[in-house]
């Protein structure tokens, strides 16, 4: 018994010091390092899935930018007998001629109706122009249910902020309007049109152009 014990002492101290030389922790299957990885993984799932559920329930949405608020005034109801709604002129038909085919119309010009060009020549791209327009293909605008503004006799200043109005215009709901100069207009310095109605201004009324572009439109 006794060199059973001593023997097994020494095995007992062999083992000690092999453990002591192994950072003196026993081997363990798997190791613990194995395990503490797993547990990280699983956390992270847990936090994405967490995170996704609350996005889901609205709780961490985050709110879309604000709009910009639409440019020019704010216009309300608009009154049936307000003069900004214009003067509704007689139709001219609307039929379709040869590109490049002059048209001869009848009362107020630029026309508010009439024979025009068809596609491709018409109609012009909605902008701001420097030169007057064919009206064979401004017509075709208001057929689709664009607006021209036209203008003559305006100081550089006036002619400025009726740029600056057509150019903030365009940037809300209103894209289709068409802004160009024209030599010997009558009775205006601005005219605004749509299909079959006219409205003439003396200045550049901003309040009074909204509001007929928002009935007509």
């Amino acid at each position: 018994m006794s060199v059973s014990t001593r023997r097994e002492r020494r095995e007992r101290e062999l083992r000690k010091r092999q453990r002591e030389k192994r950072g003196g922790h026993p081997s363990r299957s798997g190791g613990g390092g194995g395990r503490s990885w797993l547990i990280g993984v699983g956390v992270i799932v847990l936090l994405v899935v967490a995170v996704f559920g609350l996005r889901q329930a609205g709780l961490l949405s985050v709110a879309p930018p604000s709009p910009s608020p639409s440019p020019g005034p704010t216009i309300g109801t608009i009154a049936a007998d307000d003069p900004a709604r214009g003067v509704k002129e007689a139709d001219q038909g609307h039929s379709h001629v040869n590109p490049g085919t002059p048209v001869t119309y009848t009362g107020a010009l630029p026309p508010s109706s009439g024979s025009h060009w068809p596609q491709p020549a018409a109609p012009v791209p909605a902008a701001i122009y420097d030169q007057q327009l064919p009206a064979e293909a401004t017509t075709h605008n208001l057929e689709h249910g664009g607006i021209v503004i036209a203008y003559d006799g305006l100081s550089a200043d006036e002619v400025t902020q009726l740029k600056q109005f057509v150019t903030n215009t365009l940037k809300t709901k209103y894209t289709k309007i068409l802004l160009e100069p024209y030599a010997g207009l009558q009775n205006a310095k601005v005219t605004i049109i749509a299909w079959d109605w006219r409205l003439n201004l003396q200045t550049v009324d901003a309040t009074s152009m909204l509001k007929f572009i928002t009935v007509h439109y």
